[in-house]
C-alpha cells in the first residue's frame, strides 16, 4: 500500500500573548513553561497508524527547527482561537518548506474559511475522522476536507493519548479526558456548542 510510513510532525501552536491559557506568573513560580501538555495532539497521534513516525512541537515551550520541517512529510496542527494566529503562522511556514499541512481542533471547525489555505482540514471529533483521512492519505489524496458526521464521541472508545511524545517537566499539569463537552455556560467559549454539554 503507497504511503505506509509517514513522517507527521505534529505542532502545537502558540496562544496570544495575552489570553486565559497562558498563566505566566504561575508557571515560573512553579518552574513550568506552560499549563497544559496539549491533550488533543497527543490523542490524534494515538489515532494515527502505528508504523507512522511522529514527533510533536509545542510552541509555547520551544521554537520549530528547521530540521524538524525538513524531516517531515506532513505538518499536523490546530487549536482553539487563542491559538488562531499561531496556527496560520505554521501554515504559512509549512507551505514555504512545501510540506502539506492539516489543520483540526475547535477553531477550525468553528471558522473553517480561516483555514483555507491548509491543504486538510478536519472539521469535528477527530475519533470519527482520522481513519478516513488516513485512508485518504495513502491513497494518494494531498487536499482535502474531512468532517465528523456522526454526533457527539464516545469517549470511552477513544485511545490512551501518546503521552510518550510529551516532556513532562515543561508542563503544570497533564490532563486526562474522560468526557466532552462542558456543563457550564459562559458566553466566550464556543465548547458546548461544538461539543455539547
Amino acid at each position: 500500500m503507497p504511503n505506509e510510513r509517514c513522517r507527521v510532525l505534529m505542532v502545537y501552536p502558540r496562544f496570544n500573548a495575552g489570553s486565559f491559557w497562558n498563566y505566566k506568573a504561575t508557571c515560573e513560580l512553579a518552574g513550568a513553561l506552560h499549563p497544559a501538555a496539549p491533550l488533543g495532539l497527543i490523542t490524534v497521534a494515538a489515532l494515527l497508524p502505528t508504523a507512522w513516525e511522529i514527533r510533536l512541537v509545542d510552541l509555547n515551550t520551544e521554537e520549530l527547527a528547521e530540521e524538524n520541517l525538513g524531516w517531515a512529510d506532513l505538518v499536523m496542527t490546530g487549536g482553539m482561537l487563542p491559538q488562531q494566529e499561531g496556527t496560520l503562522a505554521i501554515i504559512e511556514q509549512s507551505r514555504m518548506h512545501r510540506k502539506p499541512v492539516v489543520v483540526g481542533g475547535p477553531d477550525a471547525t468553528s471558522t473553517p474559511h480561516v483555514y483555507e489555505a491548509a491543504d486538510f482540514l478536519v472539521l469535528g471529533e477527530a475519533e470519527e475522522i482520522m481513519a478516513g483521512f488516513v485512508s485518504a492519505w495513502r491513497s494518494g489524496a494531498r487536499t482535502g476536507v474531512f468532517k465528523s458526521e456522526m454526533g457527539k464521541t464516545d469517549v470511552t472508545k477513544s485511545p490512551t493519548p501518546r503521552f510518550d511524545l510529551l516532556k513532562f517537566e515543561r508542563y503544570l499539569h497533564v490532563g486526562i479526558q474522560f468526557s466532552r463537552g462542558c456543563p457550564f455556560n459562559c458566553e466566550f467559549c464556543d465548547i458546548i456548542e461544538l461539543y455539547g454539554r
